[in-house]
């Protein structure tokens, strides 16, 4: 008799996987991470928490904004835009 398979593992071991440099907003520790295509969160390695994020990623030619904590990632709010790392609303952003 054969080996059983874990079907689950194959399929992901069988997808799209993307890699690269990434940074976690919440205590900046930085590593190379490797998830499949679409992940948005990663987790990160240092503290465990789901706020790591890809360091470099597809952007538009132009100026950019950055949070007071140093954060570059908005989540963009009915009432306007947040940093999800500290909290911070940007009232002054003109999109």
């Amino acid at each position: 008799m054969g080996d059983v398979i874990d079907l689950q593992a194959e399929r992901e071991n069988r997808t799209p996987h993307v890699s690269g440099k990434a940074h976690c907003v919440r205590c900046q520790h930085k590593w190379v991470a490797v998830a499949p295509v679409g992940t948005t969160w990663l987790e990160c390695p240092n503290c465990q928490s789901m706020m790591g994020t890809y360091s470099y990623r597809l952007e538009i030619p132009g100026p950019h904004f950055t949070c007071s904590c140093g954060n570059d990632l908005f989540h963009i709010h009915a009432d306007g835009a947040y940093c999800p790392n500290c909290g911070h609303w940007k009232s002054d952003l003109k999109l």
